[in-house]
């Protein structure tokens, strides 16, 4: 296959908050036609639309996707796997492609926002919570919101053919849809070859009901939202608490050794200023924590969205300091993961967004916890 060649275009469709669907969950938005929803079009009718075939065609000619540059961006920045190549990779996801025959078997659903957190990096988007947050002097920061409500039997066609699912929010576990559809998944063949994945904000430990569900497929993958350690988590991923996290990560840690099920746990970091000074201390944190006989991955990435809060943002001396702190700094493994992301760091000068920066992050301050208190030297060079 050609070097951008994904096999999401071929088997796999997002659907977001409002109805609103992707290519996948990466894919930029401005990129994609306003009524690929939903609202307008069932499911299968936005799989096959020309849209679609246009990526595929590029693809396969081997041409960028402009709504593909993240994953281009983890690549040219020499990130061990970007998503595209992972997903390429993961023979349960692969296999299932017909390139003549474009077919549903990967999905993933986000179409709820109900979450218990009002996250730096998120919005009423994606957060029910964060109608609590007060947006003074930062509204035109934040997208607003219109909700559409789904109706499952919109979803009912696909499901019978679908393998792969993959739960993201909000946060999946408050979210009762979720189990519903796979309760549905379980009426038709071949569920016990079905796998799922999971994007938590480790506020919530699944309920015995969902956990004697993953005891019946062939493995479940959870990606925690690991975005730090004591009050940096608490302040990024507002208003969670350190010790309930670290409480429930142990606990999915330990899954991970558990006969009854096949389960992998991850360290799924977003990366952002507020965080890249900690990234050290939660790699201390994980590696102190986990056993041989865990079946883990860390994989941290960079914040795309929103832009002002992307590492690009910080001015020159900031990046120096980043880089003189981290750079080749641990294992092969974490030099890996942390190197490439101070070379997309330092790819771009995007310091013209530092004022947006600098506003939204008065804002957040307000909430208890500080900019300055947690990363003291970064928040003096700014």
């Amino acid at each position: 296959m050609t070097k951008t060649y994904c096999c999401l275009a071929w088997n796999h469709h997002f659907i977001g908050p409002g109805g609103n669907c992707k290519p996948c969950c990466r894919f930029k938005k401005e990129y994609i036609p306003e009524d690929h929803n939903l609202e307008n079009h069932s499911l299968e009718e936005l799989f096959n639309s020309e849209f679609m075939n246009s990526i595929r065609n590029q693809m396969l000619d081997g041409k960028q996707v402009l709504g593909c540059k993240k994953c281009y961006d983890e690549e040219e920045t020499n990130k061990d796997t970007s998503l595209r190549q992972s997903h390429n990779n993961i023979i349960e996801i692969s296999s299932t492609v017909n390139i003549d025959k474009p077919l549903i078997t990967f999905l993933e659903l986000s179409y709820s926002n109900i979450c218990d957190l009002q996250c730096v990096m998120c919005g009423p988007y994606f957060s029910t919570s964060w109608s609590k947050q007060d947006i003074t002097n930062i509204d035109d920061l934040v997208p607003s919101y219109n909700r559409l409500d789904i109706n499952l039997d919109t979803l009912i066609d696909v499901i019978p053919n679908v393998i792969y699912f993959k739960f993201t929010g909000g946060e999946p576990l408050l979210i009762n849809d979720y189990q519903t559809l796979l309760t549905e998944r379980m009426k038709y063949p071949n569920f016990e070859d079905c796998c799922l994945t999971y994007a938590t904000n480790l506020m919530r430990f699944p309920k015995q009901d969902l956990l004697d569900i993953w005891e019946k497929v062939k493995f479940v993958v959870v990606s925690t939202s690991f975005d730090g350690t004591g009050k940096t988590i608490e302040y990024v991923r507002y208003p969670s608490k350190w010790n309930i996290i670290e409480e429930n990560l142990i606990k999915y840690l330990q899954l991970s050794d558990n006969d009854k099920m096949s389960i992998r746990v991850g360290m799924r970091s977003t990366i952002m200023p507020y965080n890249i000074l900690n990234i050290l201390d939660m790699y201390d944190w994980w590696f102190s924590n986990i056993k041989n006989s865990y079946d883990t991955f860390i994989s941290p990435t960079h914040v795309a969205q929103p832009i002002f809060l992307s590492l690009k943002v910080l001015p020159k001396e900031c990046k120096e300091y980043i880089t003189n702190e981290l750079y080749n700094f641990g294992t092969d493994k974490i030099n890996q993961s942390v190197n490439h992301l101070i070379q997309y760091m330092n790819s771009e000068d995007h310091t013209h967004l530092l004022d947006d920066f600098k506003r939204y992050t008065k804002v957040m301050d307000k909430r208890g916890i500080t900019f300055e208190e947690i990363e003291p030297e970064l928040f003096r060079r700014i």
